[in-house]
């Protein structure tokens, strides 16, 4: 916002041509000259001359003749008796005459002579003298201008007294009353900009229609009542935002334009007032029109104005403002350069001691600071901040605009921090914003603006200090900011955002869904609202592109980061070369270009994160605070490429880089732990190269101080005491050294454990996904046990937990629906938080929630029912054998980490050929699942009855989960090199889940009673494709079942007769599609007729409660119903089958894979056949899907051309007991 100039009323004169005006000062001259000097007449014609030569100065703008008038009225007044009837109005035109040589030169001397003169008029003057409103009107005027120039409040108010005065002593029909009004609505005005009464302002803008109304159409004040009621009306706008009021303001400056004549002298002023309503028009909807028109008029009323004019540095000062406005709009350097140019003039013509120069100095920072942004030159920084400064020292502590330097500044303060990192003036400007809001009043249209920036402060300092609280705030504020601008503003698109990037630095702290379900979707709305040729778009499609990115992170949806790439490269394309932010856009696609090589293993996106991140460093300043960023965004990115090509020049790059940024970073900073845990990563990769045990210490040494700056709450700090016990423990083996061990096993194993098994949700276990599984490893390597109990759990974690757990955020496609859940958990998230640091001050808290003991892992095994948990990490792997009476471990050599991943992802997301499933399945035979069958003794192939088959239940952990272990072998060769045809394999989510299944299975057996079998098909579902065999196999499995056992079947159902069925049942069979959901496991589905309103989630099953009758079977022949799409969750075991068994099934059977709806039927037939024969028993599940499955692969390959593949066959699994 800026100030706006007063406007003066016209001459209250009615003029004649200065042709006419001339003949008669002509005639007067000579009249004149022929009149004794002691004429009595003398005084008259002295007087008439004055007024003739004024009108003529009024006219033409001649100076000379406007220094004549004023002698000769001097003389009148002179001549004329002190009691004369005619001395009063002599006196009184000549301070209307003075005050129009101060208007023209600027002299206070003839401002405070006409204030005297004024006064000396008005004590002449009977109380009931027809003259005296209007002698009282010009005395108002007057001392209203002596407040204008020196900012005294008591001349202000005295001047809207004798205004009032003079509208109560004229004639209601009076035909100067329309003058009269028009002065006491400008001096209303005043006041209300100077104390923000409103009250002042609605008085003025009653006063201003008053005056238009008074005046008739062909009066040539008329321009002048309009032009004052146009501004009457914007200031209104400016202070409620009623459009309307807008939107007449500009029909009134428009209308006095066209009224007033080419070559009147106060057509400047006209022109300079509707030049303003067309830009606060342009600044509410945004258009481009109404801003061209804006500068054009500008122009004409400076071209317009006399060098010497007084009213030209506020002029000046307004063409500055449009011109930025432009430049913003289209990038023009021109256009800011000559803002700035203006600017300067501005300042360089107001007096040190005007008012208004408070106002010009403010906006004169904001020009220079818009150069800054544009050319990164720290002196137009520098200036701009002593700008602000001066402005705010120049500006009344009570004054209604004191507030708009106070953000000025603010934001000045700001980004000099931002470039030179000061934190003096972070505090500083925290503090001048928050002093420039509680200024502001509630309904103030500017209000949003500066909350919005003083969201940008708090946001700042967060990132500078790390201090939760400030981040809260700013979300709040920007928030605040949101719900206080209108819809149509031009601005609304800066405040969203800044909403975005809030909410999305609250989601990368705490994770929360919600936020980032805003972040993409405020983003979105920010985007849309930017017009193309706007110069933010850029960064706005940049914000657009984190968030996408940030969301691809959390739910692993490759389109988002395609968008995030798209949106990144769109940014660069529209931003200018030399603009200071294009080092940032350049980073920001260098890490997403960065993230698509990890998801797709595409050399090219690898070079071009290189090249990018290398050109985002050449660009940004060796002083800048962000150049941090780059360098440790760099020396990852050339760190991914040594990984890839082994070139050792990157690696080296890699450790300068991560240097470098840890030197340039200052000690507070709360990224300093980033770029720490960063140079830590970098110096262990160059010692696994070089051996060289310096950087193997330097590395340990990085690394325990990145952990010590990361505060206990992070999410970040599971992951870098990761890493600092990987470095220890690789300084063990260099050293031998134990201490070194022990402290490593204390980091993997007691801290993460806290951290992770109990703390951190599960869209930070994906994030840190393998901790348990590393902090295993490295305890074999000391043969210690990992045995640890722990205390009950406090109410009030639990109740606050499953508050946090209940978000059903991601069915909300509403902003101010998600903005509300998301306000409910962030309090819960607090309270969550304080019941932690109490919890944590628990004695024995080390052992709260850490895995089983011994005895009890043996209890998972019988005989001939042993239990294989196999550890995957990037250290080593190795499988835990756990039987009725010892556990013991084999470690997996061939087995690696990288592999598993990579084999993983081939199968996730591609389609696999025959051939190349058999050698995945001779892989796993070899790596994994030959060395262990060995072990366990199971050897040969077997060829008793179906009772005797030895069971194998396997706990998969990481990525291995999405491979066929129990169809591992050499199958298209002779002999028994197979798993299944030497056990029958059953898995489990978790060693914890198959204890739980077992205890209540021993607890209940003996005592059950058979329910019902519920089938339901689903043929065809919306948004999905057919599956015509669905019904098939629910009419043959209905055929197959006793007439005993009572039967419920569903064809296409909805969710509640699904729900009500399965109460009380045995079996529960789906034939249709299951969905796995992206990023919140609980949430996958199983595909009723309803699901796209009202979906049957995981949750549902596990709120049904079997656990009192547990149901003996759940069998989900639906796509991919074992598929967890969140790879980096796989150790949880979250998915539709592991549900259903937490749920209370004992038996589920489900694929790995989408599966042919076709073979379903066969496949279902025949494990049911096992079940029915073998009386409902549990060990009938596994045995049946086992027959199952050796009848598929061992159909003749001759017979259809499908049948044989393990592709088809490999997909089916049991879990359960």
């Amino acid at each position: 916002m800026t100030f706006k100039q007063r406007s003066h009323g016209l001459n209250k004169e009615r003029l004649q041509s200065p042709r006419a005006l001339t003949s008669v000062i002509l005639l007067a001259q000579k009249a004149f000259a022929t009149n004794p000097p002691d004429h009595a007449i003398q005084a008259d014609c002295f007087h008439n001359l004055s007024i003739m030569l004024f009108n003529r100065y009024s006219r033409i703008n001649s100076l000379d003749d406007l220094q004549k008038a004023i002698t000769l009225e001097k003389l009148a007044a002179a001549t004329l008796p002190l009691c004369g009837p005619n001395r009063a109005a002599a006196i009184n035109h000549l301070s209307i005459m003075l005050i129009s040589r101060y208007e023209r030169t600027g002299d206070l001397d003839d401002l405070q002579q006409a204030v005297l003169k004024a006064e000396e008029s008005i004590a002449a003057t009977h109380q009931d003298h027809p003259n005296r409103a209007g002698f009282l009107n010009n005395l108002a005027s007057i001392q209203g201008s002596r407040y204008d120039r020196t900012g005294d409040l008591d001349d202000l108010q005295q001047a809207v007294m004798r205004a009032e005065e003079s509208v109560a002593a004229i004639p209601l029909d009076h035909p100067e009353r329309a003058t009269c009004l028009g002065t006491l609505t400008n001096l209303l005005c005043s006041r209300y900009e100077r104390t923000g009464d409103i009250d002042d302002l609605q008085q003025a803008v009653m006063r201003a229609e008053e005056t238009v109304a008074a005046t008739p159409l062909d009066h040539p004040d008329r321009a002048g009542h309009l032009n004052n009621l146009g501004n009457m009306l914007c200031s209104r706008y400016e202070r409620t935002g009623d459009f309307d009021d807008l939107q007449q303001a500009v029909m009134r400056a428009e209308e006095s334009v066209a009224a007033i004549a080419l070559d009147h002298p106060e057509r400047a002023t006209c022109l300079d007032n509707l030049a303003n309503r067309l830009r606060s028009r342009y600044q509410r909807i945004g258009d481009l029109d109404d801003l061209q028109q804006a500068v054009m008029r500008a122009e004409e009323t400076v071209a317009a104005t006399p060098l010497d004019h007084p009213d030209r540095a506020g002029r000046l000062n307004n063409l500055a403002i449009m011109l930025s406005l432009r430049y913003k709009r289209t990038g023009d350097l021109d256009d800011l350069q000559q803002a700035v140019l203006k600017a300067e003039e501005s300042i360089a013509a107001t007096p040190l001691d005007h008012p208004d120069r408070a106002g010009h100095l403010n906006n004169l920072a904001n020009r220079l600071s818009s150069r800054y942004e544009r050319t990164g030159d720290i002196d137009d920084l520098q200036q701009a901040v002593m700008r602000a400064e001066e402005s705010v020292a120049a500006i009344p502590l009570d004054h209604l605009e004191r507030a708009t330097c106070l953000d000025t500044l603010a934001n000045r303060l700001r980004s000099r921090y931002q470039r030179i990192g000061d934190l003096d003036d972070l505090q500083q400007a925290v503090m001048r914003a928050e002093e420039s809001v509680a200024a502001t009043p509630l309904d103030h249209p500017d209000r949003a603006g500066r909350l919005n920036n003083l969201a940008m402060m708090l946001i700042s300092r967060y990132e500078r200090k790390g201090d939760l609280d400030d981040l809260q705030q700013a979300v709040m504020r920007a928030e605040e900011s949101v719900a206080a601008i209108p819809l149509d503003h031009h601005e609304r698109a800066t405040c969203l955002g800044t909403l975005t990037n809030l909410l999305c630095s609250r989601y990368e702290r705490t994770g929360d869904i919600d936020d980032l379900q805003q972040v993409v979707m405020r983003a979105e709305e920010t985007v849309a609202a930017t017009p193309l040729d706007h110069p933010d778009r850029a960064g706005c499609l940049n914000n657009l592109a984190i968030a996408l990115c940030s969301r691809y992170e959390r739910t692993g949806d490759l389109d988002d980061l395609q968008q995030a790439v798209l949106k990144a490269e769109e940014s660069l394309v529209t931003i200018p070369l030399e603009h200071p932010d294009r080092a940032g856009h350049l980073n920001n696609l260098a890490s997403i270009q960065g993230s698509r090589y990890d998801r797709t293993g595409d050399l090219d996106d690898l070079q071009q994160a290189v090249m990018r991140a290398k050109e985002s460093v050449a660009a940004t300043p060796q002083d800048h605070p962000d150049r941090t960023s780059g360098l440790n965004n760099l020396a990852n990115i050339l760190s991914s490429r040594y990984k890839r090509t082994g070139d050792f020049d990157d690696l080296q790059q890699a450790v300068m880089r991560a240097e470098e940024s840890v030197a340039a970073i200052p000690l507070d900073h709360p990224e300093r732990a980033t770029c720490l845990d960063t140079l830590a990563n970098r110096l262990r990769l160059r010692y696994e190269r070089t051996r060289d045990l310096d950087d193997l210490q330097q590395a340990v040494m990085r690394a325990e101080e990145s952990i010590a700056t990361t505060p206990l709450d992070h999410p970040d700090r599971a992951g870098r005491l990761t890493n600092l016990g990987i470095q220890l423990n690789l300084k063990y083996k260099h050293s031998d050294n134990r201490h070194d061990h022990e402290r490593a096993i204390h980091y993997l194993r007691y801290e993460i454990m806290q951290i992770v098994v109990i703390l951190i949700p599960h869209y930070i276990l994906k994030k840190y996904s393998g901790l348990a599984s590393i902090a295993a490893a490295i305890t074999l390597q000391t043969g210690k046990s990992a045995a640890d109990a722990h205390p009950e759990v406090a109410k009030g974690f639990e109740q606050l937990r499953d508050e946090l757990d209940s978000s059903n955020i991601m069915h909300r496609n509403n902003v101010e629906s998600i903005a509300h859940e998301s306000s409910r958990r962030h309090t819960a998230s607090l309270e969550l938080d304080k019941t932690v640091d109490k919890i944590r001050q628990l004695p024995n808290f080390e052992r709260f929630l850490l895995t089983p003991v011994a005895n009890e892992l043996m209890m998972a095994a019988t005989l001939m029912h042993p239990v294989v948990l196999i550890n995957v990490s990037s250290i080593r792997c190795d499988a835990f054998l756990i039987q009725p009476h010892n556990i013991t471990t084999l470690n997996l050599p061939n087995l690696h980490e990288t592999t598993i991943k990579r084999k993983a992802s081939e199968l996730k997301f591609r389609s696999p050929t025959k051939n190349q499933m058999l050698e995945l399945l001779k892989w796993l035979w070899g790596v994994v699942a030959g060395p262990v069958l060995e072990e366990l003794g199971f050897r040969e192939a077997m060829m008793t009855e179906e009772s005797q088959w030895p069971r194998v239940c396997w706990v998969p952990t990481g990525p291995l989960c999405l491979l066929p272990i129990h169809a591992a072998g050499y199958h298209s060769e002779p002999g028994s090199r197979t798993v299944i045809d030497r056990v029958v394999s059953s898995y489990s989510p978790s060693i914890k889940a198959l204890l739980y299944s077992r205890r209540n299975e021993a607890q209940r057996k003996g005592d059950r009673a058979y329910g019902k079998t519920v089938l339901v098909s689903m043929d065809t579902t919306p948004g999905c494709s057919e599956l015509p065999f669905a019904k098939k196999e629910t009419v043959e499995l209905n055929k197959l079942f006793p007439a005993s056992i009572p039967r419920v079947t569903l064809h296409e159902p909805h969710k509640k007769e699904v729900l009500t069925a399965l109460d009380g049942c045995s079996v529960f069979h789906f034939a249709g599609h299951g969905l796995s959901h992206p990023s919140d496991p609980s949430m996958s589905t199983l595909l009723m007729a309803d699901w796209q309103t009202n979906p049957l989630t995981v949750k549902d099953l596990v709120a049904m409660k079997f656990h009192k009758n547990p149901p003996l079977l759940a069998y989900l022949s639906a796509c991919s119903t074992a598929d967890n799409k969140d790879i980096k969750l796989l150790d949880d075991g979250i998915h539709l089958m592991g549900a259903c068994q937490l749920a209370g099934f004992r038996n589920v059977i489900g694929s790995l894979w989408e599966v042919s709806d076709k073979h379903c039927v066969d496949v279902a037939k025949d494990v049911y056949n096992t079940i029915i024969k073998s009386g409902m028993n549990d060990e009938s599940v596994s045995m049946g899907l086992h027959n199952a499955v050796l009848n598929l692969r061992d159909v003749e390959e001759n017979q259809e051309s499908n049948i044989g593949d393990p592709f088809i066959w490999a997909a089916y699994i049991h879990m359960g007991i």
